[in-house]
């Protein structure tokens, strides 16, 4: 075989977390062009990142491989829950992924120098050390998740320590307790942290493995790549990381673009009318309303969030599955028709950085922050999990760019107040500003004299010198 390098990419294949590996497979794959990249991940995930069509269209060093997702094939349809696809495809990954590695190996008659992957996939651990080839893992969620997966030990004995009876507690009596002890988790709380990486009961394969990230990473990696900026995270917080790490390198959000595109002259790929419909609305007067693609306020949440948009008559674009649409308040489609509009998928880059959008009503995904502060957009948090509620604090306390719903639960009156502040408020001023200046600062990380590109180059360089 050849002794030119050749990476392998392996995916994690849910929520939010291959499109930044992806992404930045791309960037690499245009520098880097001698150097070959197979990228590996379940036929689901590859068939909506990588659409056949679109594979030609590929860089010449770029393969795209499917491996298992561990479902047979006649319980495709009875396998309902995310969480059950989860466990089986990290039952199956080990095996999978390493006959993939094979068959790429086989194809492009290269042995492979580096394994670049998610962060979750931490088997990769073993199959670098057994190939004795760098491990490359990048970290899509936010940074002060990853101090609290590194100091997960810690965490347990605080949390313990809280419930008085030398066991860890999930009722809530230490949910304000600060995490202080950490290095920049100051203005953290236990409240804050991931459920699935708290709960010592939780024996799951996907529990053990986030309770095994903080462990695995800084013994196993070569380098860990964070999806964020040096400019957004408390200096203390990356001090300690670099500390843990051989190589930590934050190459920006891989999501999103600091500045964000001109929006198009021409709307036509628009399906669902949101830019025509912004363009006639005022000047940082609308509600953006969109919570992701898999997490979902209660029935009772969506009726509340209904009501106060109503009863604040506040111009809203609201981003809404069609079976969702059953819990709002009965005739609201049509009493707030003269100002709001709901549809089934919204371009979001495009609708955050739209002069009428004024506030992003969010589940604070990390990548969904990105887009809003790139738009210049305040935000109202309605946090679910993973990294959610951390990002939530962040946004109301550090950057100061947002408020939390009252509670932590989207009630009527708290979401008509969240509103009046952000929108018509003098907080909201503010806000708007903190968040321009933000923007500003991330526009020159992200460009080419910026930290981010710096840190870009290195990754570059350890990929194509390994």
């Amino acid at each position: 075989m050849s002794s030119e390098k050749h990476v392998a990419i392996l995916a994690f294949p849910f929520g939010s977390h291959p499109w930044p590996l992806a992404n930045l497979l791309l960037r690499l794959a245009t520098v880097a062009s001698d150097v070959h990249f197979s990228f590996l991940n379940t036929a689901k995930s590859n068939g909506v990142i990588f659409p056949l069509p679109s594979r030609a269209e590929l860089p010449s060093n770029v393969r795209v491989y499917d491996v298992s997702d561990g479902l047979q094939d006649g319980h495709r349809e009875a396998t309902k829950h995310p969480r059950e696809h989860v466990e089986l495809f990290l039952k199956a990954a080990p095996e999978s992924f390493g006959a993939a590695v094979d068959a790429a190996e086989q194809d492009v008659k290269k042995k492979v120098s580096c394994f670049l992957t998610d962060a979750l996939v931490i088997f990769a651990s073993e199959m670098a050390e057994k190939m004795q080839v760098p491990w490359v893992a990048l970290w899509v969620p936010a940074p002060p998740c990853l101090a609290a997966h590194v100091y997960i030990d810690v965490i347990s004995e605080l949390r313990r320590e809280s419930s008085g009876d030398g066991t860890s507690t999930d009722d809530g009596n230490d949910d304000d307790k600060s995490l202080d002890v950490i290095p920049g988790l100051s203005m953290m709380r236990t409240s804050d942290l991931p459920k699935q990486l708290i709960d010592d009961q939780d024996t799951s394969r996907s529990a053990c493995m986030l309770r095994e990230v903080g462990h695995v990473l800084p013994r196993g990696t070569t380098a860990v790549v964070m999806n964020s900026y040096a400019e957004v995270t408390p200096t203390p917080l990356i001090a300690d990381l670099k500390s843990k790490f051989k190589m930590l390198l934050q190459v920006g959000c891989l999501t999103v673009s600091f500045p964000p595109p001109p929006l198009p002259s021409s709307y036509a790929s628009d399906t669902t009318g949101c830019l025509t419909w912004l363009d006639v609305r005022d000047p940082r007067s609308v509600a953006y309303i969109c919570f992701g693609t898999v997490a979902m306020p209660s029935p009772s949440e969506i009726s509340a969030l209904g009501e106060a948009l109503e009863s604040t008559k506040t111009p809203f674009l609201w981003s809404i599955k069609e079976h969702v649409m059953a819990y709002l308040p009965k005739g609201l489609q049509e009493r707030t028709r003269a100002y709001g509009k709901f549809v089934p998928w919204a371009p979001q880059g495009q609708v955050l950085s739209h002069p009428a959008c004024g506030v992003y009503v969010t589940h604070c995904g990390y990548n969904s922050v990105f887009e809003s502060v790139a738009g210049g957009v305040p935000m109202v948090c309605k946090p679910f999990w993973a990294d959610n509620m951390m990002n939530g604090r962040m946004i109301e306390e550090v950057w100061g760019i947002g408020v939390k719903v009252e509670g932590g639960t989207i009630t009527k009156s708290g979401m008509e107040k969240a509103l009046e502040v952000v929108l018509r408020g003098e907080d909201g001023k503010e806000m708007r500003k903190k968040v321009g200046e933000l923007r500003e600062r991330l526009v020159e990380a992200a460009g080419p004299d910026g930290s981010a590109e710096a840190d870009f180059k290195v990754l570059v360089e350890l990929i194509s010198t390994s």
